[in-house]
């Protein structure tokens, strides 16, 4: 398995990136870098893969990514149809974590700093206040030059050192070893079930995009990603239920088909057992928020 290591392009002149991209759909391949990333996603709608976590992303996401831990964003179907009238958009920071020098990390002072870092290897997802807060400093960086620019970095970081507007995404301990000889089976496992989840996916078909038997297929998928993949499918499935009811178009019925479950009973027991409530109950609390 190889999730791809990107490259992260910075400016020689500069000690961290920053970015705003507005673009048909975000780079859409299971990958990692030593850099850690804030993003904030302004546009744009699909699934996300955070380490062992998978979700459905939504316009004012803010999250955390720390070095070396797996992420994607797959945009829905939509965005892969040529539609000008979507895009994906966000702004981007990317840092070196010793991008100010091991004996200035090391500080007294900076001991939340290198716990915030440590959180990070899980993502963290930020919210409420603190959200909005970095937002407004981050438009500001792509203004500041010399010492201002890394002023300003740290106040990010301070805000969300000391922020309780902060979850974890991934869970504790997650690790893949990325190794560099081994193919991208887990990517191409990845893109697949995402372009048909709402079909039936048969353990033969899928072990066959990556080239070895079914039964070698569950172990090396366990082994990856620390879950199956029929749990993984049903992740998948319940993620985009969760996207459909918080758009409100569609009736329950409509749902469980849309997703890929072939009867209302199954899909509401499936669901109640990934998020502890109904789609009806689920889809009420979304319009009390």
């Amino acid at each position: 398995m190889k999730p791809h290591l990107l490259k992260v392009p910075l400016m020689p002149e500069y000690s961290f990136s920053i970015r705003h991209d507005v673009v048909p759909y975000f780079y859409n391949h299971w990958h990692y870098h030593p850099e850690i990333e804030l993003i904030h996603i302004l546009q744009g709608t699909g699934t996300q893969f955070l380490g062992d976590q998978i979700g459905h992303f939504k316009p004012d996401d803010m999250i955390l990514i720390g070095s070396n831990l797996t992420h994607m964003w797959r945009n829905d179907e939509a965005y892969f149809k040529k539609d000008p009238s979507l895009k994906a958009e966000a702004i981007v920071i990317h840092f070196d974590p010793q991008f100010l020098g091991q004996p200035f990390i090391q500080l007294f002072e900076n001991r939340s700093l290198i716990n915030l870092m440590e959180k990070a290897k899980q993502g963290l997802y930020i919210s409420s206040d603190t959200r909005s807060a970095i937002h407004q400093h981050m438009l500001a960086l792509f203004n500041l030059q010399g010492m201002e620019r890394i002023i300003r970095l740290l106040t990010i970081l301070h805000l969300l050192s000391v922020s309780s507007d902060t979850s974890l995404i991934s869970s504790k301990g997650f690790h893949i070893n990325n190794v560099e000889s081994e193919t991208d089976k887990i990517d191409r496992i990845f893109q697949y079930t995402l372009s048909h989840f709402n079909e039936k996916i048969r353990l033969e078909d899928i072990a066959a995009r990556v080239n070895i038997s079914p039964k070698a297929f569950c172990r090396y998928f366990k082994s990856r990603t620390r879950k199956t993949f029929s749990r993984f499918l049903l992740e998948v499935r319940i993620g985009h239920a969760c996207k459909l009811l918080n758009e409100g178009s569609m009736n329950i019925s409509e749902i469980c088909y849309d997703c890929g479950f072939n009867n209302v009973s199954n899909f509401n027991r499936y669901f109640k057992m990934l998020t502890r409530t109904t789609p009806l109950g689920y889809r009420k609390a979304q319009l009390k928020d």
